[in-house]
């Protein structure tokens, strides 16, 4: 069930999560949520280990010079169930691989020099991703004085949302949030199904 409140000038998206526990108005991103599964039915798996979950979709309200904030994010994950540490949405500092992961379908991979398993995001239309991916970004060092702006299709980090602000595409109407995993982070996306843990994410919309 969708829900959306007003505070403050912005537009606060989120759902009533069907995962026990999940708290209204927040959004539960299970570890294995596929961020290249996105706009499709099956999520993919060209890596091998299994395709986990479609990432968790939030709906945008219309317009034109939208700024995505994530002013919540909380909970933990972990990159290999019974193995690998649970982390928090920030990702696990590079504990267990360093991410370089290629595109998929229509979504870009992602980079980052120096961490893994840390929560992404991508914006799409109402189509789903078609032809070739956008240029993966490498988000080692983000800065986060200004907008963030990804393309349609383009993969970017949220991580634990701190100051960050993402300029939404005119033409999206919708943001899938989840993880980019691989065979230690590398190479084609899979491995999703030894993924284990949640997070939960409030999405607020500056609608311009």
């Amino acid at each position: 069930m969708a829900a959306a409140t007003a505070a403050g000038g912005l537009l606060v998206w989120g759902i009533v999560a069907v995962t026990t526990g999940s708290a209204e108005g927040a959004l539960e991103v299970p570890g294995e949520a596929n961020v290249f599964g996105a706009g499709i039915d099956v999520p993919p798996e060209p890596g091998g280990g299994g395709g986990g979950e479609p990432p968790v979709l939030s709906r945008l309200p219309e317009g034109e010079g939208r700024v995505v904030t994530f002013p919540d994010v909380g909970g933990r994950v972990t990159p290999i169930e019974f193995y690998a540490d649970e982390v928090g949405p920030a990702g696990d500092g590079g504990r267990y691989g360093t991410t370089d992961l290629e595109s998929s379908g229509g979504i870009s991979g992602i980079e980052h020099r120096e961490n893994g398993m840390f929560l992404v995001g991508v914006f799409l239309t109402e189509d789903p991703p078609q032809g070739e991916a956008p240029p993966r970004l490498d988000v080692t060092d983000v800065d986060t004085t200004r907008p963030v702006e990804p393309e349609i299709g383009q993969t970017f980090l949220i991580g634990d949302g701190e100051d960050l602000r993402v300029a939404a595409p005119d033409e999206a109407t919708r943001l899938f949030l989840g993880f980019a995993d691989g065979h230690w982070y590398q190479g084609a996306p899979g491995w999703y199904d030894n993924n284990a843990g949640s997070v939960t994410v409030t999405v607020a919309v500056d609608a311009g």
